[in-house]
């Protein structure tokens, strides 16, 4: 029986408690990368190990045991669904991929898990040969090898084989996520053809919408990011305004972030260019780099977004934070980029997820000034040499790990012909 995602809520002590579960992941890691460099009762090795051994204490006196199990990419601890943040996302990121590798599903701490348990654990975790024909029989034999006995594993097992079923199940996903693509795609298509001032396009469709799109990344991403590698040169700004839309949703999903707040970071890529109807067709299009004027009024539409979303009837939280990202998504996080502002404005969460996916969906997609696309190795190797300057450095990794997932049609492929949008001296805007 797989675990379920139980609601943290306001309860303090279930808060406190998870966070220590998270402090004892953090400390594991460090101690199987000390495993590597250090012997088993190096200081090093032993400080890390005490520093583990005393929160699982803390943790096995509001439980008898201690249990992480890794669920679709996701870790639980005694069935509570954690949550990684910027700090924490690499290290959660190790552990699945490393546990996943030998074979477990979960590990188990008992409370006859001494120090030594937990140094053995680290050792034979260091010592695993990715080689062996079945990793799970390895790691046991290395626990007991170590004499490991209060720390106990279990198998990873894959799904049982059921063809018709599992390919049935897999098409009606398929079709739900073809359907809540095209259904983001269209409206924001009839946003940026004024429906918010016709009034065909209000905040309640907007939320209905944006549920079926986050409920297809949760449930398929694989289908929603095949859907993303679709390139339609003559509707661009449509097709790029849904795949910074999926993506962001991707990161924040990542991130653990709670499917309310995954719909407004949907909502918020998705509208981040509405303000572009605000600027010349001219410009949008001009094939070659823009004047100093035409940068100067590509640059308001950042402010116009705000304005064209102002017009939306019963704002609520999810628009008004999709104005502070059509607002934000260019600054950056040494306060280069536009808007600039008078204040010390610095860019939200939200507005850096949808700052460095925008970029990556733009390098690695036609355009009218730019009729080769970047691989996607390319386009990351940019984000790599923004990133701790201009972009955040943590959601870099994240996005790295995002674009890994999505089909490549090989690097450099011309696609279509048609629109696209401008640059300032070779600047992707």
């Amino acid at each position: 029986m797989k675990p379920e995602d139980k609601q943290v809520g306001i309860d303090d002590k279930l808060i406190e408690e998870t966070q220590c579960a998270r402090d004892l992941l953090a400390r594991l890691y460090v101690l199987t990368r000390n495993a590597r460099n250090y012997e088993r009762h190096n200081e090093a090795m032993l400080g890390a190990a005490r520093a583990a051994h005393d929160l699982l204490d803390t943790l096995l006196g509001t439980s008898d045991t201690v249990r992480f199990d890794i669920v679709n990419d996701c870790v639980f601890y005694n069935n509570i669904k954690m949550r990684a943040d910027v700090t924490t996302f690499g290290i959660f990121k190790y552990i699945i991929r490393e546990i996943k590798r030998r074979g477990i599903r979960a590990l188990i701490f008992d409370d006859a898990a001494e120090i030594e348990d937990v140094l053995g654990f680290a050792v034979a975790f260091t010592r695993f040969n990715q080689a062996c024909i079945d990793p799970y029989k390895e790691i046991k034999r290395l626990l007991e090898m170590e004499g490991v006995a209060g720390i106990h594993v279990l198998r990873l097992e894959e799904e049982p084989d059921q063809p018709e079923e599992a390919e049935s199940s897999s098409k009606v996903r398929r079709e739900a996520a073809k359907r809540a693509f095209f259904s983001a795609f269209h409206i924001v298509k009839q946003t940026m053809k004024g429906g918010i001032s016709k009034g065909t396009v209000n905040p309640r469709k907007i939320k209905r919408v944006m549920e079926t799109v986050v409920d297809s990344v949760l449930h398929d991403e694989e289908s929603m990011f095949a859907l993303t590698h679709i390139r339609d040169y003559d509707e661009y700004t449509y097709q790029h305004s849904i795949n910074v839309c999926v993506l962001s949703i991707a990161i924040g999903s990542r991130l653990g972030l709670p499917k309310p707040v995954l719909c407004e970071i949907g909502i918020g890529a998705l509208f981040h260019d509405i303000g572009k109807t605000k600027i010349p067709i001219s410009i949008l299009n001009k094939p070659a780099d823009l004047t100093r004027e035409e940068w100067q009024c590509m640059q308001r539409h950042t402010k116009y977004g705000v304005r064209v979303l102002t017009g939306l009837k019963k704002l609520d939280r999810a628009i008004v934070r999709a104005m502070v990202v059509a607002f934000c998504h260019h600054m950056n996080m040494d306060r280069s980029g536009y808007p600039q502002t008078a204040r010390n404005v610095k860019p939200d969460v939200l507005s850096r997820i949808v700052r460095i996916v925008d970029i990556f969906d733009a390098l690695t997609s036609v355009r009218c000034y730019k009729m080769k696309a970047f691989s996607r190795d390319e386009a990351l190797e940019v984000i790599r040499e923004k990133a701790g300057i201009e972009l955040d450095p943590i959601l870099a990794e994240m996005v790295r790990d995002v674009a890994s997932a999505i089909p490549q049609s090989g690097g450099g492929q011309l696609v279509a012909a048609g629109s696209g949008e401008a640059t300032s001296g070779g600047t992707v805007i």
